[in-house]
């Protein structure tokens, strides 16, 4: 009988950054002290030369999925790079409101991702088995699709009444046949009424399931409404998602997303102009452009303007925070802020608007003190017209 092969074992993530922890600690143990520890530790056993590979890895080789083992290659890292891109573009909304991207519509912007990287279906599959492992590889957090943390919470209590169903029992008893439901009992009500009756159910079915359209789009409007007001303005790109896929009753009604995200370039001092540069978006090429640290419109679009300026605490006594101009024309102004501490506040800003080609969107600074590079600026496709 040839001998046994032996069986490789794998640390995980998290375990490999408590190894290298310990390593620090501890810096003058000799390799066989520290295969040992590892042994006690974990109760696996590996090779020196294993050891040797994670004692002289970066930390952040180790960050992500803390339950990840092996770091397996991506087939198209471009691709996987758009895609995470977007995911995190789309992440605030979730952060703020308790509302995700859902799968859909993750799988339908990879899908739009992959032809305008010019892969095949035959060659990149998008199932859910392929989602599945996107979100492991990055570590991302997986939002059941119906009812958000309920669903999850009765996932688990219906997994955990399974595990502890005895199976000595069942291995003894047999199981019994389902029983047939219960017979109606006859009643003196006419058919008619009965019938009535039904269709009253089903029509009051139909009313809540209008009621929570109804209630969705309204909770969208009001979060709009706020935002004009100086909300968060980097809620709305991920607004553009909920909207998609929650209000459209079918795939074919869902419009793509088409955005821009840009980024201040550089710090701006009152009065003075914001400089941006391109920072993320989809299906933007024709629609927006950034050049020269200038935002145009290319086209005659409808679209939605969102700023986030990150500057200075204000002092008492200031009203206007910035402006926003296209061309030479005054969309709107900003005159409070939304958050301060630590000496630095957040003011945001949305408009929508009616914009002709070729138009210039400006953000003038006016508070006293400084504009950080840390702002945003996203424009993102309502319609188009000629």
């Amino acid at each position: 009988m040839p001998p046994k092969q032996k069986q490789r074992t794998f640390l995980t993530n998290a375990q490999k950054l408590q190894l290298k922890q310990f390593w620090n600690e501890h810096p003058d143990l000799q390799l066989l002290a520290v295969v040992d520890w590892v042994r006690e530790r974990f109760g696996v056993s590996v090779g020196r030369a294993t050891l040797y590979r994670i004692y002289h890895a970066p930390v952040e080789t180790f960050a992500g999925n803390a339950q990840k083992k092996k770091g397996r290659r991506v087939k198209f890292p471009g691709l996987e790079k758009d895609i995470l891109a977007f995911y995190e573009e789309n992440r605030r909304l979730g952060d703020s409101s308790g509302l995700a991207l859902s799968d859909e519509a993750l799988l339908r912007a990879a899908a739009e991702l992959r032809a305008r990287h010019g892969i095949s279906e035959t060659e990149l599959k998008l199932s859910n088995g392929w989602l599945h492992r996107f979100k492991e590889r990055h570590a991302l957090r997986i939002i059941p699709q119906a009812t958000g943390k309920q669903a999850a919470t009765d996932v688990t209590q219906t997994t955990s009444a399974v595990m502890k169903e005895p199976t000595q029992d069942a291995a003894v008893k047999p199981k019994r046949k389902p029983r047939a439901p219960p017979r109606r009992k006859p009643t003196n009500q006419p058919r008619a009424q009965i019938l009535q009756a039904e269709c009253g159910v089903v029509e009051s079915i139909e009313a809540s399931e209008e009621a929570v359209t109804m209630g969705i789009t309204d909770t969208t409007v009001s979060m709009q409404q706020s935002l004009a007001s100086c909300g968060n303005a980097s809620n709305a790109l991920e607004d553009a998602a909920v909207i998609a896929t929650v209000s459209a009753p079918t795939a074919a009604a869902v419009q793509p997303l088409k955005y821009l995200s840009a980024v201040a370039a550089d710090s701006v001092t009152s009065v003075g102009f914001v400089r941006w540069k391109k920072h993320g978006g989809m299906g933007y090429e024709n629609i927006f452009s950034v050049v020269n640290d200038i935002v145009s419109i290319l086209r005659n679009v409808s679209c939605q303007i969102n700023v986030e300026l990150q500057h200075t605490s204000l002092p008492p006594g200031t009203s206007v925070i910035f402006k926003v101009w296209a061309g030479v024309e005054l969309l709107g102004q900003c005159e409070h802020s939304v958050r301060n501490e630590n000496g630095r506040s957040l003011s945001v800003l949305q408009l929508k608007c009616t914009l002709p080609a070729q138009t210039v969107i400006r953000v003038e600074y006016h508070a006293p003190g400084v504009a950080y590079n840390d702002s945003r600026l996203v424009l993102r496709l309502l319609g188009s017209f000629e």
